[in-house]
């Protein structure tokens, strides 16, 4: 995992539900305005501080443009922007700066970017799997075993109605055998009673 994914990302997933932004603070006004402003950005501290961390580790002995920018945000006090960059060029060109140099760093800063970007979403996307697509998978496992206990809890409703009915039917059958049973037997006991007395009456000894 890249220095950024343990120093940052970790930090990031622990407070996902939490707002933890800052909006940068707005510089000041200059007094010949640049010809592209760029638009209002809102920076985290954590993110800054990384990657001030970042240039400082990657910044080599003698001056180039980690310190030309350092003295350029130093300078935000004074309110035109050429006369910043002209200072701050100037007094690190007494230290060896040349605007090549200058350049040549500015554009090496970039590229220590670029890679730490491939190494940060490298880690997001690790990072993805593991929390996003693992907890989607493991959702529609717990779905689909939901779908088959529903399936199964409405074949057990089915069964139970099915065997309520049969119940019912064979109870009818009971009742209906027991009653033909008792209304036969008792005729057949009234018929034979009937014969005793008409044997006892009709029949001599």
């Amino acid at each position: 995992m890249s220095s950024l994914g343990k120093k940052l990302l970790s930090a990031f997933v622990e407070v996902t539900d939490t707002s933890n932004t800052v909006t940068s603070e707005p510089a000041t006004q200059q007094a010949v305005p640049a010809r592209n402003p760029a638009p209002p950005v809102t920076t985290d501290g954590k993110f800054k501080q990384y990657f001030d961390q970042l240039f400082k580790e990657a910044n080599l002995p003698g001056p180039d443009y980690y310190e030309f920018s350092k003295m350029i945000s130093a300078m935000q006090t004074i309110p035109y922007e050429t006369a910043r960059y002209q200072a701050a060029f100037a007094g690190l060109q007494v230290q060896g700066l040349s605007k090549e140099k200058l350049l040549q760093t500015a554009a090496a800063y970039i590229q220590l970017i670029d890679t730490d970007a491939a190494n940060f979403n490298n880690t997001i996307t690790a990072t993805t799997q593991q929390k996003v697509h693992g907890k989607q998978e493991e959702i529609n496992e717990k779905t689909q075993r939901i779908q088959q206990l529903s399936k199964e809890i409405t074949d057990l409703h089915n069964c139970i109605t099915l065997l309520q009915n049969e119940l019912k039917e064979n109870e009818e059958k009971i009742t209906a055998t027991t009653g033909g049973y008792v209304q036969e037997s008792n005729f057949l006991k009234q018929s034979i009673q009937a014969d005793i007395e008409k044997i006892k009456r009709y029949v001599a000894y």
